[in-house]
C-alpha cells in the first residue's frame, strides 16, 4: 500500500469508526463541562495542577538526555569459553602426600591430626575450585549473553528489541504521549519507527489560571491554541522516540514517520496520513539541546518534514522518493 494514500483497509476503517467516537464522547465531556458558560468554570487548584502535569507530559516527552550505548563494540568483544580446573585441590591434594612427619611427630601422634588437617584441606579445596569454576561459568554466561544481545540487536532482531525496551531504554515514560507505535526495517541497516499520533480531541481542550484559596478558573481553548499544543504534542513525541532509539541501537540513524487523521475536505471524513518525518544522526543528537528546544522548531531545525499552521493544524507530507502529487 502506498503510505502516502489513505489507508482504506478494513483494520483502518474500524479504527476510524472507533476515533469518530472517541471524538464524539470527548466533544460532549467538554460540552458537559462548560455548558452554557463556555467563558469559563471554577475547579480546585489539585485539578488544574493535573492539567498542567497533562500538558507537560505531552508536549515536553523529548526533554531527556541522549544517551548512546556502543553496542558495536560490545558485539567485537571476544566469547569467554569456561574450562573447569582443580588447581586448589592438586594442591592440596599434593601437600598430602608429600607429607613426610618426623620422628618425634609420629612419637607424641600429632602426624595424625596433621593428616587430618591436610585432608580436609583436599575436600575444602575441591570446592573452592567448584565455587570458582561457577563463578566464572555465570560470568562467562552474562558476558556471551550481551554479546548475543548486540548481535541481535546489530541485524535489527525486533524481537529482541520490543522486548529489551523497558530494559534498556526510558521510552515507557512517553508511551502515552501517542497512539501507538511499531518498528520496521525497510531495508538492511535501517530501523524506522512508525508512530499514530494522538488525535486533536485527545488534547486538553481547557486552560487554568489559579486563584487565590485553592481555586482555579478553567477556560476552553482557542482552536488555535489547541492545534498547537497538538503540533508540540507531535513533534515532542517524534524527537523522543527518535532520541531513545538512536541512543539505544547501534546504528548512524534513525527514522521516524507519524501518520495522523486529517480530515478530508471535501467528505469531510478523516483519512490518515504522513504528517511528520524525521531522520535523526548522533551528530546531530549529541549537539542538540534537547532540554531547552521547543519540539515544533527543533524537528524543522533538525531537517524534519512537516506542513503545519496554527490555523488549520496538521496537513499531509511527502515522504522520501515519494511523487509530490501523491498526497
Amino acid at each position: 500500500m502506498d503510505e502516502m494514500c489513505p489507508d482504506q483497509s478494513i483494520e483502518f476503517t474500524m479504527d476510524r469508526i472507533e476515533r469518530e467516537a472517541k471524538r464524539a464522547a470527548l466533544s460532549k465531556t467538554q460540552q458537559d463541562r462548560f455548558g452554557a458558560t463556555p467563558e469559563g468554570r471554577l475547579g480546585p487548584a489539585a485539578e488544574a495542577e493535573t492539567l498542567a502535569a497533562r500538558v507537560a507530559s505531552l508536549t515536553q516527552c523529548h526533554r531527556t538526555p541522549y544517551r548512546p550505548r556502543n553496542w558495536a563494540e560490545v558485539a567485537a568483544k571476544p566469547r569467554i569459553n569456561i574450562v573447569r580446573t582443580n588447581d586448589r585441590e592438586a594442591e592440596a591434594r599434593a601437600a598430602l602426600v608429600a607429607y613426610n612427619p618426623g620422628w618425634l611427630a609420629q612419637l607424641f601422634g600429632s602426624d595424625r591430626d596433621r593428616r587430618r588437617q591436610l585432608a580436609a584441606r583436599v575436600a575444602e579445596a575441591a570446592s573452592e575450585d567448584e565455587q570458582a569454576y561457577r563463578k566464572a561459568w555465570r560470568e562467562a554466561q552474562a558476558h556471551n549473553t550481551e554479546i548475543d544481545f548486540a548481535c541481535k540487536l546489530a541485524e535489527l532482531d525486533m524481537r529482541t528489541i520490543n522486548e529489551s525496551l523497558a530494559e534498556h531504554t526510558t521510552l515507557g515514560e512517553a508511551y502515552g504521549a501517542v497512539e501507538r507505535f511499531r518498528f520496521t526495517s525497510p531495508a538492511k541497516g535501517q530501523f524506522r519507527i512508525m508512530i499514530e499520533a494522538l488525535d486533536l480531541a485527545a488534547m486538553p481542550a481547557e486552560e487554568a489560571e489559579r486563584l487565590p484559596q485553592g481555586r482555579a478558573m478553567f477556560r476552553p481553548l482557542p482552536i488555535g491554541r489547541r492545534h498547537q499544543l497538538l503540533g508540540a504534542n507531535v513533534c515532542a513525541a517524534t524527537l523522543r522516540f527518535a532520541l531513545e532509539m538512536l541512543g539505544f541501537l547501534p546504528l548512524d540513524a534513525v527514522e521516524v514517520v507519524v501518520h495522523g487523521d486529517i480530515r478530508n475536505p471535501r467528505t469531510g471524513l478523516f483519512e490518515r496520513h504522513p504528517i511528520v518525518q524525521l531522520t535523526l544522526t548522533h551528530t546531530q543528537a549529541a549537539t542538540t539541546p534537547f532540554d531547552r528546544a521547543e519540539p515544533l522548531a527543533l524537528v524543522a531545525q533538525l531537517g524534519g518534514r512537516i506542513n503545519w499552521t496554527l490555523q488549520g493544524g496538521f496537513a499531509p507530507i511527502t515522504l522520501p522518493g515519494e511523487p509530490a502529487d501523491a498526497a
